[in-house]
């Protein structure tokens, strides 16, 4: 649990948080272009691969097969799973525009989990496994880890919809 006592002041010099903005201005609905998916998947090496992101200096894994998503074909599940979202209709897993707008801002709301701003709360999934939530409310982003052995897991990151808002204000209100 993150104490009282380590939250930051966000009078820092550098306010990480309060930077976060949309990757790109002009980031289509339906798919992104190649030179896109090439940044995105960019960031996601670097902070899952190259200088993984670290919790009680574990790395974070992540879904390691590979995908055969027609936007993400030859790169890691777990980047198709952070720019695309499932369907409830078809199943199959559609391009997420806010989400994929959105994939480097996992890292800063990770490391930034002592910053008030970002609502930390943990949740036994219906596995019976711990997950770890990070919610950046103001900017409606949420990054979930799961505990595993050994370790910690990716599992998603999204924006959260005003559907689901609830859900997770509750969630948050019931940790604390």
């Amino acid at each position: 649990m993150i104490g009282l006592n380590n939250i930051k002041d966000i009078n820092d010099e550098f306010d990480e948080l309060d930077e976060l903005e949309d990757l790109f201005e002009d980031l289509d609905y339906d798919e992104p272009t190649s030179d896109q998916v090439y940044k995105m998947y960019g960031i996601f090496l670097v902070n899952f691969v190259k200088t993984p992101i670290t919790i009680n200096n574990q790395n974070i894994l992540y879904n390691k097969n590979i995908s055969k998503h027609p936007i993400c074909r030859g790169k890691y599940k777990g980047f198709e799973h952070i720019i695309t979202r499932e369907s409830k209709y078809s199943g199959k897993r559609d391009f997420d525009k806010e989400r994929a707008n959105k994939v480097h801002w996992i890292r800063p709301i990770i490391e930034n989990v002592s910053d008030f701003r970002v609502k930390y709360f943990e949740r036994i999934n219906s596995e019976g496994l711990n997950q770890r939530f990070y919610w950046y409310e103001e900017k409606k982003f949420i990054v979930i880890i799961r505990e595993t052995i050994p370790g910690y897991f990716l599992v998603t990151a999204f924006c959260v919809d005003d559907g689901s808002y609830v859900k997770y204000k509750r969630y948050y209100d019931e940790y604390r």
